[in-house]
């Protein structure tokens, strides 16, 4: 037999019904354009609790964001795919995501000694759910409080709207459980007022969205129960008339650049991962043949000032073999052509420059060199005098840069 207080507790809530089914009037009309919702005004301090709960309206083009306590900044909305949880409902059965695979379903979160929006945004599921008869959608509506909200209240309440079991599920169960699938799952917000801000009927403050899932259990969409625009737009994905607006869906996780020092072997064959350090020997080996050919040709030994710098020469065009090999096979093994620099900063801005005319000049030496070879094969030293003074320092400062740009790239710290 329900107590008295059971007995109260339900009175009120069946009084308060009426008064939130006209204020919720034409959330959802035929023409489906959204009206006004009124509500019965509230204490100040407890509206002021609960505005600090944030949610993106659909208009906004910035991503959904949600802030999970009261004292952290908002963050991204970035929920993937619900984990496993194992509830029970309104009749004691039991909720787990394995029994709710197959069909989408919207999850919302409410408690029932909540005086104001709780059974404001229940009223408006009812109405949702009028709309979707033939529809498999199903609600499932969880309590932010479990201690107090068991399974007998929770069909008290679910009484209230005169819930099919079947179609819309009143959830609750072992408190670290609920919580983890709301803050961790659907990353929304819930937690507990204390002071000041703990009225009656408001000693919980959370999210007021309405979370879609789809039958695979990935998160769809996030919609704000308060704004009667997002549930006309929520209808109509539900409906299937629509894809999830992009200002609804979560926001894509991001990858990360991959660290190629690390990349298992069974990923990138050791043979590609040994190639950068190659390159860069290379690169360092043509800087002393070219510096010790200039030497050469200073001290008039012009045959082998002649070998140092075809040796040079066949050292950069194998240094161009090997480093295409290594950026085709690199994106044939991981997707990414190329690592990228992460230093941030000055070392940055340094980086990219010598990048930069590094790239632009390396594009220009095996087209000089071999009109400078070609000069002196056809013995116009005039021209290859000439031509040999603008090659030898691009030539050079290429070679060079290629082993500074392999270090900062690879060995820096700060990268």
């Amino acid at each position: 037999m329900a107590s008295i207080t059971q007995i109260r507790h339900r009175l009120f809530l069946i009084a308060l019904v009426p008064l939130l089914g006209v204020a919720a009037a034409g959330v959802l009309r035929a023409d489906d354009t959204a009206t006004e919702t009124t509500i019965p005004d509230v204490p100040a301090e407890a509206a002021e609790a609960v505005e600090t709960i944030i949610v993106t309206p659909s208009d906004d083009p910035n991503p959904p964001v949600t802030q999970l306590d009261p004292d952290s900044p908002p963050e991204p909305w970035d929920p993937a795919e619900i984990g496993d949880f194992n509830l029970v409902d309104q009749l004691g059965r039991p909720v787990t995501k394995e029994s709710l695979m197959g069909r989408p379903w919207v999850a919302n979160f409410i408690f029932t000694r909540c005086a104001h929006q709780c059974p404001a945004m229940c009223v408006k599921i009812k109405q949702i759910l009028e709309r979707l008869e033939d529809s498999d959608v199903r609600f499932v509506t969880i309590t932010v409080d479990p201690e107090h909200d068991d399974v007998e209240r929770m069909a008290q309440f679910a009484d209230v709207y005169s819930a099919d079991p079947d179609q819309w599920l009143f959830v609750t169960g072992d408190p670290a459980e609920v919580y983890r699938l709301i803050r961790k799952g659907f990353k929304v917000a819930a937690w507990e007022n204390f002071g000041s801000d703990r009225l009656p009927g408001f000693e919980f403050a959370h999210s007021m969205a309405l979370v879609h899932v789809g039958p695979d259990g990935r998160v769809l969409g996030k919609y704000n129960s308060q704004i009667d625009d997002e549930l006309v737009t929520m209808r109509r994905v539900l409906e299937g008339r629509i894809e999830t607006p992009p200002e609804h869906r979560p926001v894509p996780p991001i990858e990360e650049e991959p660290d190629l020092r690390n990349v298992p072997a069974q990923n990138v064959p050791a043979w590609v991962l040994r190639l950068p350090t190659t390159n860069a020997s290379l690169n360092a080996l043509a800087t002393l043949l070219l510096l010790v050919g200039f030497m050469a040709v200073k001290a008039g030994k012009v045959q082998l000032h002649k070998q140092m710098m075809l040796y040079a020469f066949a050292t950069s065009i194998a240094f161009l073999m090997f480093y295409l090999t290594y950026h085709f096979a690199l994106h044939h093994y991981t997707g990414e052509s190329s690592r990228k620099f992460t230093g941030t900063g000055t070392i940055r801005t340094v980086y990219l420059t010598i990048l930069l005319t590094h790239v632009v000049l390396a594009a220009a030496v095996p087209v000089l060199a071999s009109i400078t070879i070609y000069r002196a094969w056809r013995q116009q030293w005039d021209k290859h005098r000439f031509i040999a003074r603008i090659t030898f320092p691009i030539w050079l400062y290429v070679s060079v840069t290629g082993v500074i740009i392999y270090w900062m790239l690879y060995h820096l710290p700060t990268a």
